[in-house]
């Protein structure tokens, strides 16, 4: 298969993801007894590892 171009996705062009993303660490937070507002306020820009060591209080 031959292909002339290709289409990335850089979110938001094609697909926002931003809502799933957001209802994932609610749900999260909601198993764990954190405030949401304090998570969604922390986790953007963020690798997923950064999140969980800080709310985890760094023991992952």
């Amino acid at each position: 298969m031959q292909c002339r171009c290709f289409l990335f996705d850089l979110d938001g062009t094609l697909v926002d993801s931003l809502p799933v993303v957001e209802r994932s660490w609610c749900h999260w937070a909601d198993r764990h007894g954190i405030d949401h507002q304090d998570v969604l306020n922390f986790i953007h820009g963020k690798q997923a590892i950064t999140s969980l060591r800080h709310f985890s209080g760094g023991t992952l």
